[in-house]
């Protein structure tokens, strides 16, 4: 996704005011980087509060003073996106510190992509954060300054880089006494089988960095005691942003893994490896396609793929806990990294898991709809750069659906997770709350105004209460306009448990009134799922942290319902 120019930038607002006209069909760990298990309800030390709130580097840091902002607007531009990368510096360093427990990949990628708009001692603060292990210039996560470094241990396209002393040291047994310490031919083994799981599933290997990283033209990766900080790993998009580039989006990157995973109680070391190997390499894939892309894509699907590629470690079920199984009305594209909603963006995975259950072809082994998502996201030259929720929309619409019509199956399936998703039972998987359960009797019915953000779901149950067998449930609508998301879908329990799901149809108003069976004697009760599925953006707002780095237009929407026991 680009960070664009201003003239960019009106071409994506032209795409969203598009996007708005055509809206009446759009109706519409941590595992992380990091990995953290102190969990995910971490909170922001409150002296960073006001500096750290965005997650995302300014998206227009880059944009060309001589395009058609004119000398004034780019000098403002440059001021904010000044103001915005230091505090993206600050943030990273506050994660790195052990001040904030957050997103440590995303926050390094925030760092990284813009750097440019750094000057003086804090373009040398980011240099020395996001230095390679064993640069001159030191770095803050695996420092290798006073220790041995040995020649890294490399297949064709992989090397891992690691030291024989110090604490940074892996176990450097030799079962097989072929020079080769274990762990490091271990965690070789496994990024090697990790890309070729996804170079035959189609994804793009990550870009080659040249010379950097020992000399070779491989993908690196570094092994330290990150453990200690209770990181499990990370990777960083190195490629600095010059005038020769500048237009291009996809970018190398390298990463950093821990040195044994033994600090971890939950699963062996090498789970811990391998799920995080699966999840961070993938960072680097996505890299490949666009580093500027929004975090909670990034993030969902580095999540989703780790329990495809490694069916039966099941880390990511932790992050289920903070996301829309148990949180509808939180949008579906936040980037949370504090208060109650910290790693929302991690148990997005879920909704990447309902869409490739839904549309379940495969390719190299692994679900194809994700991929497919990435390559019109591509950022690459010649790629089409859809922002996330675009591109999301985009490959759903080809099926012959939209991302707010599966944004309402999935919110439906939620309610009942542990039935409607192939490892719901076994797993546990949680089932999304009701917004309101309430009673209808042929006397007393019931209305309410409720607002919706963007991206979000409620859900609220009917009981007939002592309701006769000549009555049906009356239910009036009175939305916004469909233009602007609104979708409604209805799901009834027979007294012998069958459930039925229909979808409302709204006027381009918003509005409908619908009737359905009701008796005490046959229906167990009735549940209305209001969708707000707008996809409506202000695209690169410098402040916006929903998708395309904006701010959603059509935010706590209006509606009422009302309902009544009808002959």
């Amino acid at each position: 996704m680009r960070h664009p120019t201003e003239g960019r930038v009106r071409r994506h607002l032209a795409d969203i005011a598009v996007l708005s006209v055509v809206a009446t069909t759009v109706t519409g760990v941590l595992l992380s980087p990091p990995r953290l298990r102190a969990g995910l309800a971490l909170t922001v030390a409150a002296a960073l509060t006001a500096t750290l709130l965005s997650p995302y580097a300014a998206p227009q840091a880059f944009a060309d003073p001589s395009g058609p902002q004119g000398s004034d607007a780019a000098a403002r531009t440059a001021s904010r996106s000044e103001r915005d990368a230091t505090a993206a510096l600050d943030r990273a360093r506050a994660v790195v510190d052990g001040r904030v427990r957050g997103d440590l990949t995303m926050a390094l990628r925030d760092v990284a992509t813009s750097r440019e708009a750094l000057v003086g001692a804090d373009r040398a603060a980011a240099d020395r954060l996001l230095a390679r292990p064993g640069d001159s210039t030191g770095d803050d996560l695996i420092d290798y300054s006073g220790e041995t470094i040995a020649k890294p241990i490399c297949s064709t396209s992989v090397c891992v880089h690691y030291v024989t002393t110090g604490a940074d040291a892996p176990s450097l047994a030799d079962a097989d006494a072929d020079g080769r310490p274990d762990y490091v031919e271990t965690v070789l083994a496994t990024v090697g089988s990790v890309r070729t799981k996804y170079l035959t599933a189609g994804y793009r290997a990550p870009r080659r960095d040249g010379a950097l990283g020992g000399g070779s033209n491989k993908f690196d990766v570094y092994l330290g005691d990150i453990g200690q900080g209770g990181y499990y790993g990370y990777c960083i998009p190195d490629e600095p942003n010059t005038s020769h580039n500048r237009d291009r989006y996809d970018r190398y990157s390298f990463c950093g893994l821990d040195n044994d995973y033994a600090e971890f109680a939950t699963h062996t070391p090498r789970e811990n490896l391998q799920v995080t190997v699966a999840h961070e390499y993938f960072h680097a894939t996505q890299f490949a396609y666009d580093a500027f892309e929004d975090g909670w894509l990034l993030e969902a699907t580095a999540a989703w793929i780790e329990d495809e590629v490694y069916d039966t470690v099941n880390d990511n079920l932790q992050y289920l806990r903070t996301s829309q199984l148990t949180r509808p009305t939180v949008p579906l594209d936040t980037f949370s990294t504090s208060g109650s909603t910290n790693g929302f963006h991690y148990g997005t995975w879920s909704f990447f898991r309902f869409l490739t259950e839904r549309y379940p072809t495969r390719k190299g082994g692994l679900p194809k709809l994700v991929l497919d998502v990435f390559r019109v996201a591509d950022g690459a030259p010649g790629g089409d750069d859809d922002y996330s929720w675009q591109a999301v929309d985009r490959v759903l619409r080809a099926k012959g659906t939209s991302g707010a019509k599966m944004l309402a199956s999935y919110a439906v399936a939620n309610r009942r997770a542990s039935t409607r998703y192939a490892e719901g039972a076994t797993n546990h998987y949680p089932s999304a709350p009701l917004g309101a359960n309430k009673r209808v009797s042929q006397r007393t019915g019931y209305s309410h105004t409720f607002r919706l953000d963007h991206l979000a779901t409620t859900t609220v149950r009917l009981t007939p209460q002592s309701v006769g067998s000549r009555y049906r449930l009356e239910l009036k609508l009175r939305l916004q306009p469909t233009a602007r998301g609104s979708l409604v879908r209805i799901t009834s329990a027979s007294k012998g448990g069958r459930l039925t799901t229909t979808t409302v149809a709204l006027n381009r108003n918003g509005d409908a009134n619908k009737r359905i069976g009701f008796s005490s004697a046959t229906v167990s009760w009735v549940e209305v799922t209001l969708v707000n599925g707008s996809g409506r953006f202000r695209c690169f707002t410098q402040t916006g942290t929903s998708s395309c780095h904006g701010d959603a237009l059509d935010q706590r929407q209006p509606g009422t319902l009302s309902a009544k026991a009808v002959r």
